[in-house]
């Protein structure tokens, strides 16, 4: 199944996306990353360049002239052919590889492939009836605003993420790591994976549409239910969590800081054994998650005033220990030194075309049977067009899957593929959410309840329930009783894939291990997200987003360099790890195709937020380059900017380059001397006319930049882009009325996926599932659901 590409170093490298070829005419990051991230689970990528190369080779620091460090990072394993896009559909030679690839990925704009003869979506069908077309651009490629220019910092705003991040005394900043071309990569990627398994069985591909703000909006699953509930406005909070008290980044006596979550009940006991408060679980204004809430100050001060007195070092001891999830805030150099780092392997050596050695974040998720063999090096421009051009029939004749007439019209990408949904809050039951999105049937297996349902975190209905496990059935059961486990043993003979996040080695303590697994149906795919995977020394710690990140890199960039590192606004840990967990799921159900078999995905969250820090281990290994906070300011946006309008709200700003930057500039009559980063001298509003931020965002697009409001989630419901594109939508939650919430992202044109429902209690679909694929009878499905008495889940 192998593309054979002779006398290509590393043509096969294996992995789970063996024999797939792709096809990237990208020139932004979030179209690279997309195609890197395939390349890493072992597709021949095919990067067309133009003759100047991709933009990206010019973003940021190289070793002595070489392509920056960003673009080495994202592209390795890449094969760089120089080709100008008309030459695609007029030379023969690529237009046979055109025609013979699996896959293309471009994100030129809406109407730049169409302005091509031959390359519009139709005429690429005509000639390859089963391609699937993956296309980013800055806002979708239909809507109002279709046409306007953007980037990740345009996105940011507009999608709400910016909005939230920061701290409430200061103007909002984006995510220092570009988180949202990096989740529209991402789940770009694992859509377009999507498209091929449709393919695959239907015979016909299709277009995979994701505007950069879509996946930014999506991934923000109780912001927008909960503003229409309750006019609530997810603000900056700093370093603190909107919804988990205790959460919050704490300094240490000597100078270093910690990330904490001691979210749900059981967590927060623990924490104040650690602190050595025992007594405080007894104190009314802590005893529940709700009473945390209400007395966030107290809260928040009782850990605070621990950490204060105590070493970094100590402090993280105690908490592993004890089983709290905390962790120091790793800068690069902690994260390069670390053990479990070390024992995972969770860096790569890259070398560059002048033979020097650097560091990368290592492929993500991992695959227990197919991860592919690991990249030496990016392409140099143009390196391979020769042997290529010289492969390509041998590219084209490459034995492939047939297609299988299994699909019925109407149905979803997933159609057919069921999903054992075991996860608890919040990694895996937002992965196997997104599989229900487009077409698979998901069956979430719920514990029975002992007690009071929580109000957040492990097992909760919290206000974002809807979104998080809408397409969703729920049954009861107590897979750690004998009883339960033969149950859930039969239910797994007749599934595709089981989605799990408990803490690694609890499914092997109750006999539910992958042995026992794969016994029962060896072509399962089995999905383990954790926070530090389920190898290495720090497998058995607690880990929840606060520490996926702070442990990952990511929390150490961002924020202010006078204030301790901050919060995102948008979850990144978990929702980075649920479109990891949905990539790596697809992925491995294509490799099922080839060879009937299933496999462990293992995603760690502190490794999906490393694979999100671009060059930053690289600039530290090869240039000594330590990066550091600088208020959302990124290398790879430096002509982007934040400001305020006369109205009070938020305008985001960027252009492609500085010339760009400065014409614009000039046009509005603002000095075009900007020799260093514009941000350093801000036009303020009254250098753009006093103007109110929504005539400031079309001042300057008319003047040829990017622009955005930065937007709250109260802009957001009210803006017509995003219900045009299905990205808002009204559904009906029965006596709760009507709620708003995300619509299906991103947008299939063949099967573009469906919202049904989620289950209202737990178990309420036990009679339905059980009598339907298993024929139990009501009284027996009663049997097997029953609890057998007072039960505890296990730690998250």
């Amino acid at each position: 199944m192998t593309a054979d590409l002779s006398g290509v170093p590393g043509a096969d490298r294996g992995g789970a996306l063996q024999g797939v070829v792709v096809l990237e005419l990208a020139q932004t990051l979030a179209g690279e990353l997309a195609g890197g991230l395939l390349a890493d689970l072992g597709a021949s990528v095919i990067k067309v360049e133009p003759r100047d190369g991709s933009p990206l080779r010019r973003r940021g620091p190289g070793i002595g002239g070489e392509d920056s460090l960003y673009f080495q990072s994202e592209n390795r394993g890449k094969y760089s052919v120089v080709a100008e896009l008309d030459e695609l559909a007029r030379e023969t030679w690529l237009a046979t590889l055109l025609a013979s690839a699996d896959a293309l990925i471009e994100d030129f704009g809406p109407g730049r492939l169409e302005s091509v003869v031959g390359l519009s979506p139709d005429a690429l069908f005509a000639t390859h009836a089963r391609l699937a077309i993956l296309r980013i651009s800055p806002f979708g490629q239909t809507g109002p605003l279709a046409g306007e220019r953007g980037d990740d910092r345009i996105a940011q705003a507009f999608s709400g993420m910016q909005f939230a991040t920061g701290f409430p005394d200061r103007p909002p900043i984006p995510v220092t790591v570009p988180l949202a071309e990096a989740w529209s990569a991402i789940l770009g990627a694992g859509t377009l994976l999507m498209a091929i398994f449709h393919a695959r069985r239907s015979g016909h591909g299709q277009v995979v549409d994701i505007g950069l703000y879509q996946t930014a909006l999506r991934m923000q699953e109780d912001v927008v239910i909960r503003h229409h509930k309750t006019g609530a406005v997810a603000a900056r909070m700093g370093t603190e969590s909107a919804t988990v008290v205790p959460a919050n980044v704490y300094p240490t006596r000597d100078g270093g800081f910690i990330a904490l979550s001691g979210a749900g009940d059981q967590p927060f006991a623990r924490l104040c054994e650690a602190i050595e408060a025992p007594d405080a679980v007894k104190d009314p204004r802590f005893a529940t998650s709700a009473a945390r809430l209400a007395n966030r100050a107290a809260a928040d001060q009782l850990v605070r005033s621990w950490v204060a007195r105590h070493d970094l070092a100590d402090v993280e001891a105690r908490f592993m220990k004890a089983g709290v999830a905390g962790t120091a805030v790793r800068s690069v150099d902690e994260i390069i030194g670390d053990a479990h780092v070390l024992a995972r392997r969770s860096t790569l050596t890259l070398k560059s075309s002048s033979g020097r050695d650097f560091l990368v974040p290592a492929p993500t998720p991992r695959f227990s049977r197919t991860s592919a063999r690991d990249p030496v090096s990016a392409p140099r421009l143009g390196e391979h067009t020769a042997s290529v051009r010289a492969s390509v029939e041998r590219i084209a004749a490459r034995p492939r899957p047939d297609a299988r007439s299994s699909c019925a019209p109407g149905a979803g990408a997933l159609a057919g593929v069921r999903v054992l949904d075991l996860s608890q809050w919040l990694a895996g039951p937002a992965a196997a959410a997104l599989l229900g999105d487009f077409g698979a049937e998901v069956v979430m297996v719920e514990l029975p309840a002992t007690g009071a349902s929580p109000t957040d975190g492990p097992g909760s209905r919290g206000v974002g329930f809807p979104v998080t496990n809408r397409n969703k059935r729920s049954i009861t059961l107590d897979v750690r009783a004998a009883r339960g486990r033969e149950v859930f043993l039969e239910l797994v003979r007749l599934s595709d894939v089981i989605v799990e996040n408990f803490r690694p080695g609890t499914l092997e303590r109750w006999n539910l291990g992958p042995s026992e697994l794969h016994a029962a149906n060896p072509r399962l795919v089995i999905l383990r997200s954790s926070g530090f995977g389920q190898s290495g020394p720090y497998t058995a710690r607690a880990a929840f987003n606060p520490v996926g990140l702070a442990f990952g890199g990511m929390t150490y960039l961002n924020g202010f360099p006078d204030r301790p590192p901050c919060r995102d606004g948008v979850t990144a840990g978990d929702y980075s790890t649920a479109l990891f967990n949905v990539l790596g799921m697809v992925a491995a159900l294509l490799r099922r195709d080839l060879d009937g078999q299933g496999q462990v995905v293992d995603t760690a969250m502190f490794e999906c937020a490393l694979r999100l820090t671009g060059d930053l281990l690289a600039v530290r290994s090869a240039l000594g380059i330590r990066r550091e906070r600088a208020a959302g300011d990124s290398p790879l946006y430096p002509w982007s900017l934040t400001v305020k309008a006369v109205d009070g709200r938020f305008v985001a700003v960027s252009a492609a380059d500085s010339s760009d930057f400065a014409d614009a500039l000039a046009r509005l009559g603002i000095s075009r001397d900007i020799e260093e980063r514009p941000g350093v001298e801000a036009p303020h509003p009254q250098r753009l006319g006093a103007l109110t931020a929504d005539e400031a965002v079309r001042v300057l697009r008319q003047a040829g930049l990017a622009a955005s409001v930065v937007n709250s989630v109260a802009d957001l419901v009210r803006e017509p882009h995003l219900w045009s594109r299905g990205d808002l939508v009204r559904r009906s939650d029965g006596e709760a009325g009507e709620i708003v919430m995300q619509g299906i992202v991103p947008v299939l044109s063949r099967t573009p996926g469906r919202l049904t429902d989620w289950s209202r209690r737990p178990g309420s679909d036990n009679e339905a599932v059980l009598g339907a694929l298993l024929g139990y009878t009501p009284e027996r499905v009663r049997e097997v659901t029953s609890s057998p008495g007072p039960i505890s889940a296990p730690a998250p």
